[in-house]
């Protein structure tokens, strides 16, 4: 049986970058391009909007839920801890120079770590916003993800390559090459690992991204490539039909062994997927216009998906009825999923 849609998506006043659970899935938060996180109370198939958090200066590029607390970070670099009523614990404004682009969390709630453009991996304590370490990875990072058992972080670069770091020391460990998801084109990189995963047992790595075809108006095939984590060589992939299919912008492991993905590209191509791995053709796929994030609850049986507002041009405004240029949204859709996806 396929995921069924929950009625109409959501429909927040701006566009979403991440969408997140809460770990006991009664909340959905959406890090918003107009500086807040929006949030909707999900326990029922029916869902209500929260009051959203302000407190970003920028885009917030980065969310993620611990045990008791919700972490977000925007495109000016600061941090920020809220607990699960909203309010505000701690921020660091200077948490990454310029553009802090993920965050994670470690599963016992104690440990943050943070990637950005600056080059550097930064372990953050949860409770008081405290640096304990920092890595200078000397590339953009734009994806980080701790261990299940958060031991070691891994962090996903512009150029193709995810790197290993204790946690949280930094101490480096093991490196992956998945380096077809970049391409220099003249004088663009364009690509780069966009979304990271691992399995629930940790051994096994999935990156998302892309292959690119040129750069400038971006062209590129939506690409997976899964790695064994304790060997380091490739398992599989997975390979989207077209260049105009675009990125792998987000990635979700369903506890009946599914990989959840979605793409997002030229406009109107976003895809939500559901792939078992190894498998050539996904088990479900349903097109939507750019899909920017997928997220799971923890049991699997509701999934989230960020679209882009139909008739979007594509770069952030599309000329009104009345003249004006109003901001592309990012309407939220929900599914019910089967114990078996």
């Amino acid at each position: 049986m396929p995921p069924v849609e929950l009625g109409r998506p959501l429909d927040p006043p701006c566009q979403l970058t991440r969408l997140r659970f809460r770990p006991d899935g009664r909340v959905l938060a959406g890090a918003g391009c107009d500086g807040k996180v929006h949030r909707w109370a999900t326990s029922a198939d029916t869902p209500t909007v929260l009051p959203p958090l302000d407190g970003h200066n920028g885009w917030v590029s980065g969310l993620a839920f611990g045990p008791a607390a919700l972490f977000t970070a925007d495109s000016w670099g600061r941090l920020t801890a809220r607990d699960n009523d909203g309010k505000q614990l701690w921020t660091v404004e200077a948490a990454h120079d310029g553009w802090a682009r993920s965050v994670a969390v470690s599963a016992d709630g104690t440990l943050l770590a943070s990637g950005g453009r600056d080059g550097h991996v930064r372990f953050w304590d949860t409770r008081t916003g405290a640096k304990r370490a920092e890595v200078n990875a000397a590339s953009d990072i734009l994806g980080v993800t701790f261990t299940p058992d958060g031991a070691t972080v891994l962090a996903g670069d512009l150029f193709g390559v995810v790197r290993e770091f204790e946690a949280p020391t930094g101490r480096p460990g093991r490196t992956f090459e998945a380096r077809e998801l970049h391409k220099l084109d003249r004088v663009q990189d364009v690509g780069g690992v966009r979304s990271l995963l691992l399995s629930p047992d940790g051994r096994t790595l999935v990156v998302g991204g892309a292959e690119p075809k040129s750069g400038g108006f971006v062209e590129c095939t939506p690409l997976l490539i899964a790695f064994d984590r304790p060997g380091g060589k490739r398992l599989w992939q997975w390979k989207g039909g077209a260049p105009a299919e675009g990125y792998v912008t987000d990635l979700a492991w369903h506890p009946g062994g599914s990989v959840v993905a979605c793409t997002s590209g030229q406009p109107g191509q976003g895809k939500v997927l559901i792939l078992k791995p190894g498998e050539a053709q996904p088990v479900f796929q349903v097109a939507k216009p750019n899909v920017q994030s997928v997220a799971l609850t923890a049991d699997g049986s509701k999934l989230a998906a960020a679209l882009t507002n139909a008739n979007s041009s594509g770069n952030g405004r599309v000329r009104g009825q009345a003249g004006d240029y109003p901001e592309n949204r990012s309407p939220v859709q929900l599914w019910r999923v089967p114990p078996a996806a």
